[in-house]
């Protein structure tokens, strides 16, 4: 029999990725499972925001780092509205597919659960896709959401 005890979703806090979040709740309630919220920040800021504001590169990843955090409490609240369960955030710098798979491992997530942007063709291959890439590296069981189909 398969317990899940903790499900890793990874937010990029579009709509996209909130998508995969009743399918999140859901099994959390069945399982009595904990989701551990994860948002991954770029290792450096982009280089047009270092050039355009006048602040020290620390005071920029200090702002981003706490736009991040208060953009998770946001979500929280917006995945409570699914159902009540144990949230655990997280913000991690990196790159994201890695991060994503790193937490899975440290966590000891049982299911990682996802949104793809669902994108094809020229778009796809020149953005690749964070789900694809966990799904070719992670040990760990992915649920990949798709939007709009049911």
């Amino acid at each position: 029999m398969i317990k899940i005890k903790n499900i890793l979703l990874p937010t990029d806090f579009s709509k996209t990725s909130l998508a995969a979040a009743e399918y999140a709740v859901n099994l959390a309630m069945q399982y009595g499972a904990k989701i551990h919220l994860l948002h991954v920040l770029e290792k450096t800021p982009p280089i047009l925001t270092i050039r355009t504001l006048d602040l020290s590169r620390e005071k920029i990843i200090e702002s981003i780092e706490s736009d991040a955090k208060a953009q998770l409490e946001k979500v929280i609240e917006k995945i409570k509205k699914h159902g009540n369960v144990d949230i655990i955030p997280a913000l991690r710098k990196g790159l994201d597919y890695e991060e994503i798979i790193n937490c899975s491992k440290e966590k000891k997530i049982d299911v990682i659960v996802i949104a793809t942007h669902g994108r094809t063709g020229l778009l796809h291959t020149l953005l690749g896709s964070v789900a694809e890439k966990v799904i070719r590296y992670s040990k760990t069981p992915v649920l990949v959401i798709t939007p709009g189909r049911k």
